[in-house]
């Protein structure tokens, strides 16, 4: 590992994560000890050691394939400025190199090894997406597929991107292969991309950050993971689950005139709940309103309060409904009659991101518990009025599709009832960019609108991304050990279909996998 971690720039608010890897790089077994983060008063009381092993650790000798552990650092900044601190490390090795802790007098610690953890916290209009990028198992002497970042500017104000680097130029495994040449200035409202390659020199886990300076005092950071292997057969194993677990999230407009439709939408909530019971799905409910402006007061019926991002509820609901609330249509028909004493203001892009990352998403008194990592998410919003939601609308496809991963297609869906004027609305776009559906909010038939969104949200998995990129020619499929033929057409119902945009096998209607079911996808992995 490097010397030091550097965390780059996170939110007040928020949390990040970084995972420093301890290889043993001797021809003799060591042994880990033990780990801590020293509190630094006042300049780095943020950091915390939160995943290490059971100590003792042994670790193998290099290439034993036994010489790697991770801990796992994170930052969760209290307050507005720039933190060090230190990772205290114990081995049963003096040979340190410049890892080696010294003591004030500038000499070596025994056994004692260290890293500086540097971060910076402060609000920025920035934001990076996805956070890190992992480009799995690749061959030795050969390329992953190109991975992106994209970086938004959500405000209105220019932004001077300084330089975009890895944190190691000479590290061999990976590489900058597309991005603008530094400095320019990144405008209000605009966005640029970063794409990068993995290309692994042995087979082992590998580890780089890509730091993206701005403003002079911003540095945004986005970690990188790859794993080098001499393999090129691969089996991929998935499992269908005995029940589909799936998170709706009900993006709801409460401003003016919208009380009718909140009524209708609750009206027939039974045709969309319907498809849950009866395919007994795992499900999770939650509600909020189009609402990025926090105001005072109390709205709906019964009245409750409205607040930015935070899933609504009143005294008598919960705030996520599942299978097990006594009455689910009850108390969704309470959750979802907002009213329409809201702002005009109606940005359901901008409110659902809200609820769905930090420090929302996991705060015990707004959504912590709403968004399960197995699970689908299905976000349908319902809004009179075209979406005024900061910043561009590929940004929120990007952070959605972030959520579960960007090959997990059917993992997440934008979906949308509202009078957007199509080609044109941003509520339009994301849904197609997603894989939803559209729906005008002046439609006479809600129960059969209602019925097709129900059976989107909770049908079964039909697609489900490879690890590595495949040779198409050399794929098998089995379900429960029995082959299943390939598609006579793309996506046709009398087999399985291999996409190579999203590295996926897609199941006919014929051969979904039912629950429980073991699927097992057999291939050559691609030299790129």
């Amino acid at each position: 590992p490097a010397p030091f971690v550097n965390f780059g720039l996170v939110k007040l608010g928020n949390t990040k994560s970084m995972l420093v890897q301890i290889t043993n790089q001797g021809l003799a077994p060591c042994t880990l000890t033990g780990a801590e983060v020293e509190n630094v008063p006042l300049f780095g009381q943020d950091f915390s050691l939160t995943s290490q092993p059971p100590y003792p650790a042994q670790l193998g000798p290099r290439g034993s394939g036994s010489e790697s552990v991770a801990l796992e650092v994170t930052f969760a900044p209290q307050r507005e400025w720039g933190q060090v601190s230190v990772l205290h490390i114990h081995v049963d090795d003096d040979d340190l190199g410049d890892l080696a802790c010294t003591d004030s007098n500038n000499n070596p610690i025994p056994h004692e090894a260290c890293l500086q953890l540097t971060a910076y916290a402060k609000e920025s209009e920035i934001e990076v997406v996805p956070g890190e990028l992992d480009f799995g198992v690749v061959t030795v002497g050969c390329n992953s597929p190109e991975l992106c970042v994209n970086v938004y500017n959500l405000g209105t104000v220019a932004y001077s991107i300084d330089s975009i680097e890895l944190d190691d130029p000479a590290n061999p495994n990976f590489e900058i292969t597309s991005a603008p040449m530094t400095p320019f200035q990144l405008a209000g409202g605009a966005s640029f991309q970063v794409c990068l390659r993995y290309h692994p020199q042995d087979d082992t886990p590998h580890r780089a950050v890509l730091i993206i300076r701005a403003d002079g005092d911003e540095e945004h950071t986005v970690p990188l993971f790859g794993r080098g292997t001499y393999t090129n057969d691969q089996v991929d194993v998935f499992y269908q689950p005995d029940r589909v677990r799936s998170d709706v999230l009900f993006v709801v407009d409460c401003s003016g005139s919208m009380s009718d439709d909140q009524q209708n939408l609750a009206n027939n909530f039974d045709s969309f709940i319907n498809w849950a019971q009866t395919l007994d799905v795992d499900f999770q409910i939650g509600v909020i309103g189009t609402e990025v402006e926090d105001t005072p007061g109390y709205t709906g019926t019964p009245p409750r309060q409205v607040h930015p991002g935070v899933l609504v509820n009143t005294s008598s609901t919960p705030k996520i409904i599942t299978s097990q609330t006594p009455d689910v249509i009850g108390a969704f028909t309470d959750n979802v009659r907002l009213g329409d004493d809201c702002s005009n203001h109606e940005a359901g892009l901008e409110a659902a991101w809200l609820a769905l990352s930090q420090p929302l998403i996991d705060d015990p008194q707004a959504n912590a518990g709403f968004l399960r990592e197995d699970a689908k998410l299905y976000i349908i919003v319902l809004s009179d009025e075209p979406d005024q939601s900061k910043g561009q609308p590929d940004f929120y496809v990007d952070f959605f599709r972030s959520l579960k991963g960007y090959r997990n297609t059917e993992m997440m869906t934008v979906s949308a009832i509202c009078a957007d004027n199509p080609p044109d609305g941003r509520y339009y776009y994301v849904t197609q960019q997603t894989g939803g559906i559209f729906e005008s909010i002046l439609t006479a038939d809600w129960a059969s609108t209602l019925q097709a969104l129900g059976f989107d949200a909770f049908a079964a998995i039909r697609e489900f991304p490879l690890s590595r990129p495949a040779d198409s020619s050399s794929i098998t499929v089995t379900v429960n050990g029995n082959p299943v033929p390939q598609a006579s057409s793309p996506g046709g119902a009398d087999g399985w279909t291999y996409y190579s945009d999203t590295n996926s096998i897609y199941f006919g209607d014929d051969y979904v996998p039912g629950k429980g079911d073991k699927i097992e996808v057999h291939y050559d992995a691609a030299c790129l």
